[in-house]
């Protein structure tokens, strides 16, 4: 029997459909009386509202439900009542609240004062003054004097209370926390805390931004105070982005960690969204855009060099480099080590008392009175401080000051022209160190800020910080994505057909930033100007919606003005534009009328195409005939790019067979262009890190991230790009011409069948063919010369040259090397049978350097999962080279992704690590390395980075050797802490990451 009391009015509520084993789960999973908020996040289409109005009803107390637009409201109320089975029961009105009550968070969000936060931080400042034995006039005074004199520190103390305050929002007292609101917002909580009201839902509620969360918070506390025991119910397509501190403190306090998440391939399988398929369109940026960038850069570099070449920007280098006290000590937190080994990189551990075998050490620091001892003393310490920075000044010294005695101590490879990022290192640097804390130079200080600003750079008390910088607004808005759009456009409607239902989104309506007139009208206004004139889209039935503007083209609105007449109910017409003979501007259309409009026509066939702003077309809109998406935006947080993309899951009831392609373009820069930046290409990457989709090698998989829109060979061709390699091209990224057809896609879905709800992390790493295999070849030289009692150089060499070479050369070599070679014939051949069928075995050496990374993780403390094993999920072995999957089970998600990025470094690109290993000093077997030695030829040497989480500290990169030569193959340990070092540098640069591809992929199941 349910109960129906008058305190729990929806426990009387009922459903009468099916639910989805995904929602029945949720139901199951979730405790509504634990006393603690509910946070649930589950995809667009997922069934968030009944999912929320069957949690409220189980609660069975009198609800509010807050949602961010009318139109989510009213989906709220329309549920509700289907549940009530009574309109009454459910009221819109914030005057009349009900038994559930739907209100849009403008409703409440009406508060005292412009930053809320900040007048509360104030108080409890002065609170804590008043604790301190003054009154509160003291404590008012006190600190109205301190903003007129150190408005910097006090502009801190607010800023550190106001965090204080997110962090611990939902703790907040209930009197503290309403006294900043408005008296209208005030009225509507008591009229709510008077209804009876118990269970808080929070619709979209990633919108919990200052204002929303500070008066949802104030609801809660005055809930509590009023002696009830609150249920706060959170529901969620996406998660804010931690970028923005602020906005996530005041969600986690609110809502707390996730509770249940339902991810999109679980609605996918369950046949309740579309399934679909994660694409990329890569373009150039047109000639003009450029030239245009290829001069900023030019004046940029220049700009920066001059702040060094004379004065005092020339003298904070020099004291980089040659720091008046050289510093001691060797490492912040622990002891140095005891000694050093031999370099001999297989020399026997326990030569001597005080060495460690294997550790490659710097040249100890001279001491003479030699003036150029003195100064390579002096570099020494800069670099065992802060190498990468001394690195840096190290490059810009040079180039500025190509004539001082100092460049001519400096290392060979430090001459060079200095990055971006190490120039705007140093920059930094210098702007807080030399120029911010001296008054007389707060012209400097300023001059420094705006010549930063006009490059797209924030120069602030924290450092150089980018900002949107021209290379960055160019790529975002360049021409040719718009072009690019038209070519997907194409694309889509040869396999499609009459079918095409397509959503391009820009951000802008018209772009604000146009450098001298290069972008034009950038944004929607423009892309679909283009659309409509071009040859192989203009064709598309085509329309502009946005909130201001609405267009469609002059031979489409025949068809086109007559169907929005239909749908709006009122005259509609056409004027011809100013600025675009080939559009007509619509007249007579109506707010969101015309949005709902377009989204009827684009379902009956009437429309093909829709152009829009991500504001109107990024959330809440829902057209089911929707099923291509082509993202021309810049946006790239996480929950931008789940709710834009969430638009084309819907199923289509005309199209029960419906597969959606979600497009994204970029604009990369060729590799011969003179510009380091690629801001387009980090963008890509973090939009796609937080999107399921399928594995684009392997499509029977689902990931998480870039796997899944671009398969390995097109991420390696973006990497080659990215590195400016010799032979890439940017054809090798773009996947316009390799995109499956949709029925392959529906199919490797597996749309109805089984799956186990599991999320994980694998570490994948990748060996290219004809790679030799370092660390198997090694490991026979050094127990081969253990055997023969020694060292593995030029005499273990001969001994077994003498078995390998024909009868005459072995007389020549002399009469004992022929009688050893009989006599060792049998266990020399049998090594070097072991040491061919270990450098074969690739995966099985990557699974000896995974285990030594998690030993090396778990023994520093750096992960916690004690019972922890290695799980190989596949390996592969063909004409490519190695492919291996390594993931941690009974780890947690957080171990598990610590460990994968300890693999990614360990396998990948070489950056500026602080230890490096040299694992491989030969080319070949070791009897060929032994010839090579003999006749004096130079062997290529292979390097890897040590893990940062195993570096920090020397003793755990140590232990990690250590482990590495017993269970991998010999190695040397190189600490990269002088300026002598710059050269090993280069060369571990330049030979590190023997792996393809070394990455994290997440994977569900």
């Amino acid at each position: 029997m349910v109960s129906t009391e008058p305190s729990r009015p929806l426990s009387a509520w009922r459903f009468d459909g099916t639910l989805r084993a995904y929602q029945r789960a949720a139901l199951d999973r979730v405790d509504v009386d634990a006393g603690e908020p509910l946070h649930l996040v589950a995809p667009p289409g997922a069934g968030k509202t009944l999912l929320g109005l069957l949690l409220a009803s189980r609660r069975g107390h009198r609800t509010v439900v807050f949602a961010p637009t009318t139109a989510i409201r009213a989906q709220w109320v329309g549920a509700a009542r289907a549940l009530a089975h009574d309109d009454a029961a459910v009221s819109e009105d914030p005057d009349r609240p009900a038994d559930l009550t739907a209100l849009t968070y403008q409703a409440i969000s009406v508060v005292d004062s412009g930053e809320p936060f900040a007048a509360l931080a104030r108080a409890r400042w002065a609170e804590e003054l008043i604790a301190d034995d003054r009154t509160p006039d003291q404590a008012e005074g006190w600190l109205d004097a301190l903003s007129e004199s150190n408005p910097a520190a006090y502009g801190r103390g607010i800023r550190s209370r106001s965090r204080a305050l997110r962090r611990t929002l939902a703790r907040q007292d209930a009197t503290a926390l309403t006294a900043a609101l408005h008296p209208r917002s005030r009225e509507l909580l008591e009229r709510l805390v008077g209804a009876g009201v118990e269970t808080v839902v929070l619709d979209e509620c990633h919108h919990l931004l200052d204002h929303w969360a500070l008066v949802v918070a104030a609801l809660v506390a005055r809930l509590r105070a009023a002696g009830r025991e609150p249920l706060v119910i959170g529901l969620t397509a996406t998660l804010p982005s931690p970028d923005d501190a602020n906005e996530y403190e005041n969600y986690v306090s609110l809502l707390g960690e996730v509770d249940l998440e339902v991810p999109v391939p679980a609605v996918v399988r369950e046949g309740d969204l579309a399934p679909y398929r994660d694409l990329v369109h890569v373009v150039e940026p047109t000639a003009e855009e450029r030239a245009f960038l290829s001069a900023h850069a030019e004046a940029l570099a220049e700009a920066l060099r001059t702040t060094f070449a004379v004065g005092a920007g020339r003298e904070f280098l020099r004291a980089v480099l040659q720091p008046s006290t050289p510093s001691t000590s060797e490492d912040p937190l622990e002891p140095p080590a005891e000694g050093v080994s031999s370099p001999d990189p297989v020399a026997p551990a326990g030569t001597s008392a005080d060495a460690r075998p294997g550790i490659e050490p710097p040249p100890p620091a001279a001491e003479s009175s030699d003036p150029d001892a003195a100064v390579d003393a002096a570099l020494s310490a800069a670099f065992a401080v802060d190498f990468a920075g001394a690195e840096a000044a190290a490059a810009m010294f040079s180039v500025v000051a190509p004539g001082d005695p100092l460049t001519a101590r400096l290392p060979a490879v430090a001459r060079r022209a200095p990055t971006t990022d190490e120039t705007l290192r140093l920059l930094g640097r210098y702007a807080l160190d030399r120029v911010l804390p001296d008054p007389a130079r707060v012209d400097d200080w300023h001059r420094l800020r705006r010549l930063l600003a006009d490059f797209g750079f924030a120069l602030t008390d924290r450092g150089v910080r980018r900002t949107r910088d021209p290379i960055d607004t160019v790529l975002a808005s360049s021409l040719s994505k718009d072009r690019g759009a038209c070519d997907i456009l194409a694309r889509e409607r040869t396999e499609l057909g009459d079918r095409l239902r397509a959503l391009v989104v820009t951000d802008y309506v018209t772009h604000g930033n146009v450098h001298g007139g290069l972008l034009g009208s950038a944004g929607a206004v423009r892309t679909f100007s283009i659309v409509a004139t071009d040859a192989v889209t203009s064709a598309l039935r085509a329309i502009l919606v946005t909130s201001s503007t609405v267009r469609v083209a002059v031979r489409h609105a025949e068809t086109l003005l007559p169907a929005l007449t239909r749908e709006l109910g009122v005259p509609v017409t056409g004027e011809p534009c100013p600025d675009d003979a080939a559009v007509l501007e619509v007249r007579g259309t109506t707010g969101s009328g015309v949005v709902g409009a377009v989204s009827r026509l684009l379902a009956d066939g009437s429309l093909e195409v829709v152009v829009g702003t991500r504001g109107l077309f990024g959330e809440g809109w829902d057209c089911p005939a929707v099923n291509t998406l082509i993202d021309l935006t810049a946006v790239a947080t996480a929950s931008a790019t789940q709710q834009l993309r969430g638009r084309t899951l819907r199923r289509d009831p005309s199209w029960p067979e419906k597969v959606a392609h979600n497009w994204t373009v970029s604009a990369l820069l060729p590799p011969d262009s003179p510009l380091d930046a690629q801001p387009d290409a980090a963008r890509l990457r973090r939009k796609h890190a937080g999107l399921w989709g399928l594995d684009a090698d392997h499509p029977e998989r689902i990931v998480r991230g870039l796997p899944a829109a671009l398969g390995r060979d097109r991420r390696r061709a973006l990497d080659e790009v990215l590195e400016k390699a010799r032979g890439a091209s940017l054809e090798g990224v773009d996947a316009l011409t390799s995109a499956p057809p949709r029925d392959e896609t529906r199919s490797a879905w597996r749309i109805g069948s089984p799956y186990d709800d599991r999320e994980e992390l694998s570490a994948v790493v990748e060996r290219p063919a004809r790679t030799p295999v370092f660390s198997t070849s090694v490991r026979a030289e050094r127990a081969l010369g253990g055997w023969l009692g020694v060292s593995a150089g030029a005499p273990a060499a001969m001994l077994a040259l003498s078995f390998f070479l024909p009868p005459v050369a072995g007389v020549a070599v002399g009469g004992v090397s022929i009688l050893i070679g009989a006599v060792m014939a049998v266990p020399l051949f049998s090594a070097w049978r072991r040491t061919r069928r270990q450098a074969r075995d690739a995966a099985a050496t990557l699974r000896n350097m995974a285990r030594v990374v998690w030993t090396a993780l778990s023994e520093s403390g750096r992960v916690r999962s004690p019972l922890a094993v290695p799980v190989w999920e596949r390996e592969r072995r063909d004409a490519d080279g190695t492919r291996a999957e390594i993931r941690m089970a009974d780890a947690s998600l957080a171990d598990q992704r610590t460990f994968g990025i300890a693999l990614e470094e360990l396998c990948g690109p070489i950056r500026t690590p602080r230890f490096v290993l040299e694992v491989d000093r030969g080319g070949g077997p070791w009897w060929v390395r032994g010839v090579l030695d003999r006749v004096g030829r130079s062997r290529p040497r292979q390097f890897v980075a040590v893990p940062a989480e195993i570096g920090r500290r020397r003793a755990d990169a140590l232990r990690f050797h250590g482990a590495w030569q017993v269970h991998v193959g010999p190695a040397v340990l190189h600490e990269l802490n002088g300026p002598e070092n710059l050269s090993l540098l280069a060369e571990a640069r330049r030979t590190g990451g023997f792996s393809g591809a070394a990455r994290s992929m997440m994977r569900w199941s």
